[in-house]
């Protein structure tokens, strides 16, 4: 069957899918045909148009901006993890060189305080019961406040977010409408069981669901050192 002259000169169009699938399988096919580049335009955000080159080239620039930003994040990430980890070195010397519970947190509070900007700091020793001389330190098991934190103490896991007024003035008391967030690391190991409380002005500075390896590490070396300092002053009550 012949073409006549009307159908000759008027070809069916090539589907546009068709097209990418060849480009995208030929993608040096600007490089040998570069005039090609000049006659293709594109629509620009603002209304003109641009050559197929510049608008690759915006492109390319955007996805750089991107890289970059994702690169800083990254590198402002690592930054922090490793300030976090000479903190988490200073705080572990400091209870390997206090020589009785007492000194114990005392560097426990300062180093939270100063280094971690901290606003306020809590412990409370549920067993054993001993005497110290450090006020509010102890609490009886039979304790009805304690119900408020009986989740956390459950799970043995580290837990962040707003607290209760019931738990803020339990363990901040004048300070505890100032307790806008808080992490809540209960201290068990060895028979040891307490909760350490880290409270902050702040309102998202402890998140429910933020990340808590570094608080379940602190948890795991203070619970530890109580309890040798706890054991060594049974052995040397002098």
């Amino acid at each position: 069957m012949k073409l006549n002259n009307a159908q000759a000169s008027c070809p069916e169009e090539i589907p546009a899918s068709d097209i990418e699938d060849w480009l995208l399988r030929h993608p040096d096919f600007f490089q040998h045909h570069a005039a090609c580049l000049e006659t293709l335009k594109l629509p620009h955000p603002c209304g003109d148009a641009v050559s197929l080159v510049t608008r690759q080239i915006e492109l390319l620039r955007e996805k750089n901006r991107k890289l970059q930003a994702q690169l800083d994040d990254i590198l402002q990430i690592a930054r922090d993890n490793d300030t976090l980890l000479r903190r988490f070195h200073q705080l572990t010397l400091a209870m390997l060189d206090a020589a009785s519970l007492e000194e114990a947190l005392a560097a426990l509070r300062w180093l939270l305080q100063d280094c971690f900007q901290a606003d306020f700091v809590a412990v409370r020793l549920i067993h054993p019961i001993i005497d110290c001389p450090v006020g509010n330190l102890c609490v009886s098991e039979d304790c009805p406040q304690l119900s408020h934190f009986q989740r956390v103490l459950d799970a043995g896991k580290p837990e962040c977010g707003r607290p209760t007024h019931e738990q803020a003035t339990f363990l901040f008391g004048a300070d505890a409408t100032e307790a806008e967030s808080y992490a809540l690391v209960p201290l068990q190991h060895a028979g040891l069981k307490g909760i350490l409380a880290i409270g902050s002005r702040e309102p998202d500075r402890f998140e429910p669901g933020m990340g808590s390896l570094f608080l379940s590490q602190m948890s795991d070396i203070v619970a530890a050192r109580f309890v040798s300092l706890l054991d060594a002053s049974e052995q040397d009550p002098a």
